[in-house]
């Protein structure tokens, strides 16, 4: 059985990046931390940036590219961000544009041995996609960044054996937080960020249709701990079925999630 795994490196509202690896393909997702500490994970997990297939890009907001300056300087892996976003990414660092591989949002291409289908996300950025990952039989979903759930995201998430969702933020903590007033609302709004309640909603949706694994992600530091995102979500999914919930840390996991199904069995054994 060939290895399957994911590894956040940085997740929340100071970096996200993460790597999922399947068999012979391994991918990274978005370069909102410094290349030096991606670097750094890719070794810990026997891997360099010459080993990836590619870069997933969601949207262009610093907390997912902020890497994307030295990483054009230093290496030559493809991009791959949505046209909106490649535009945005262009006019910021000139440099990637030999790197990027431009595609529409809700195009379906092939990295490797996966095929990757993108979908259109809810957030204030052009263009801001999620993904699935399909290869080895297996699919991998992959959705933050979402001011609320549409039924277009909810109908690409069902079914994939895997799944990161973004669980923001407590809404009784953003609302006696310390943010001003407009940027609550930005947070809450319709293209802003997914909530732990929406999040746990979403991920009752996931179990019933044969979600095994929920990595819960870009947690706010301000307005969440991972302590109520995790226990939102499993109360809500308790007694639906076997399915491992973990929160992706603000810096990197110790640890990867094996996501074979001997690994997943493992679980609840």
């Amino acid at each position: 059985m060939k290895e399957r795994y994911f590894f956040s490196i940085g997740s929340g509202s100071s970096g996200n990046s993460g790597l999922y690896v399947s068999g012979n393909t391994a991918v990274l997702i978005d370069l909102g931390i410094s290349v030096r500490r991606i670097t750094a994970a890719l070794r810990r997990q026997g891997l360099t940036f010459s080993d990836l297939a590619c870069v997933l890009i969601t949207h262009e907001h610093t907390d997912h590219i902020k890497g994307l300056t030295t990483f054009v300087k230093k290496h030559r892996v493809p991009l791959y961000a949505s046209r909106g976003a490649s535009e945005a990414i262009a006019q910021k660092e000139p440099g990637a544009l030999p790197l990027l591989r431009p595609f529409w949002g809700g195009e379906t291409f092939t990295v490797g041995d996966l095929q990757v289908e993108s979908f259109l996300t809810p957030h204030d950025s052009p263009e801001s996609v999620g993904y699935v990952l399909r290869g080895e039989g297996e699919a991998f979903g992959y959705a933050t960044d979402l001011g609320f759930m549409p039924s277009a995201v909810r109908s690409k998430l069902l079914g994939c054996d895997t799944v990161v969702l973004e669980s923001n933020h407590d809404l009784t903590m953003l609302e006696n937080g310390p943010y001003p007033y407009i940027l609550k609302q930005r947070v809450a709004g319709p293209r802003g960020h997914l909530s732990n309640v929406d999040c746990a909603a979403c991920a009752v949706e996931l179990v019933k249709n044969g979600t095994k694994t929920l990595i819960l992600a870009h947690l706010s530091e301000e307005n969440n701990c991972p302590a109520l995102a995790l226990r939102e979500t499993q109360d809500a999914i308790a007694g639906l079925g076997d399915c491992g919930v973990y929160v992706a840390p603000k810096d990197e996991m110790d640890e990867p999630i094996r996501l074979s199904k001997e690994a997943q069995c493992s679980l609840f054994a």
